[in-house]
């Protein structure tokens, strides 16, 4: 190789370990969106994504199209990622787990009654 090549590479190796330096002592970007919930469908999500929106937590939801593209409702094809702010995501997972946690102590409650 050339020295002008090696220097290059040299430079691209140098910049990527500053990256991931960075990325690793930071936290990283903290508006990167990051997986707070895996719904069952994009109904499920659809719910969790309300719950979410109302206690002011920007959401979106992704799936794979092909699962609504042949009406898939159950499996792999059918589930839906629930993504928010990294930021916000410790917050967006204990609402989750709050409301979980409120249903099913309602659920048992009735099934005594």
């Amino acid at each position: 190789m050339s020295t002008l090549v090696t220097h290059i590479l040299r430079g691209f190796r140098r910049k990527a370990r500053a990256t991931t330096q960075a990325r690793s002592a930071y936290g990283g970007d903290p508006r990167r969106p990051v997986v707070v919930y895996i719904a069952a469908n994009i109904m499920e999500a659809d719910l969790v994504k309300a719950l979410l929106e109302s206690e002011g937590i920007d959401t979106f939801v992704t799936n794979t199209a092909m699962g609504q593209a042949y009406g898939i409702q159950i499996g792999k094809l059918a589930e839906a990622r629930v993504l928010v702010p990294a930021e916000l995501a410790p917050r967006a997972r204990q609402i989750i787990e709050e409301y979980h946690i409120q249903d099913g102590e309602d659920t048992e409650a009735d099934a005594s009654d």
